[in-house]
C-alpha cells in the first residue's frame, strides 16, 4: 500500500509538471500568433478619414529588404529607407505594375514609390548592381 501512495504522488507531480509545460507552450503559441497576425496586417491608411494610400516602410539594408510579405489589395506608398552603407533602390513588378522603381537612394536617405496592388504575386528587389543576386529580393503576396 505504501508503494501505491508513492506512485500516486509521482503521477500527481508529473501531471502538474506536464500541465505547467502545456500552459507555457500554449501561451508562447498565442504570443507568436498574435505577433504574426499584427505583422501581416495591412498598414493603416494614410491621411485623414482613411482616404489615400497605405504607407509601408521598406528598410533597405545591405542585401536585404525588410517589409511585410503579405498585403491586402489597394493603393500603397512604399517609403524605401536606405539603412545600409551602399546605395540602393526599390523596384516592383507584378499584376498591373511593370518595373515601377524609386531613384537610387544613398545611405541614410529615403524615397517614396506609390503603386496600386491587385491580388497576386509581386516581385520586390533592388535593381542596383548585383544586389538582387546577393539577396535583396522579396516575393510579396497580395490577396
Amino acid at each position: 500500500m505504501g508503494a501505491n501512495r508513492v506512485i500516486s504522488r509521482k503521477t500527481g507531480r508529473t501531471r502538474g509538471v506536464l500541465l505547467s509545460v502545456l500552459l507555457g507552450v500554449l501561451a508562447l503559441v498565442a504570443t507568436v500568433c498574435t505577433s504574426a497576425s499584427a505583422a501581416a496586417a495591412p498598414p493603416a491608411p494614410a491621411g485623414p478619414g482613411g482616404g489615400g494610400s497605405h504607407l509601408v516602410i521598406v528598410k533597405m539594408v545591405d542585401y536585404k529588404l525588410l517589409q511585410p510579405a503579405f498585403l491586402q489589395p489597394g493603393r500603397y506608398t512604399f517609403r524605401a529607407i536606405n539603412e545600409g552603407r551602399m546605395p540602393h533602390a526599390l523596384e516592383i513588378s507584378g499584376p498591373g505594375v511593370a518595373n515601377a522603381s524609386t531613384p537610387v537612394v544613398q545611405s541614410g536617405q529615403a524615397a517614396d514609390l506609390t503603386v496600386d496592388l491587385r491580388r497576386g504575386l509581386y516581385d520586390f528587389w533592388c535593381p542596383v548592381g548585383n544586389h538582387r543576386q546577393m539577396g535583396m529580393q522579396l516575393d510579396v503576396y497580395v490577396g
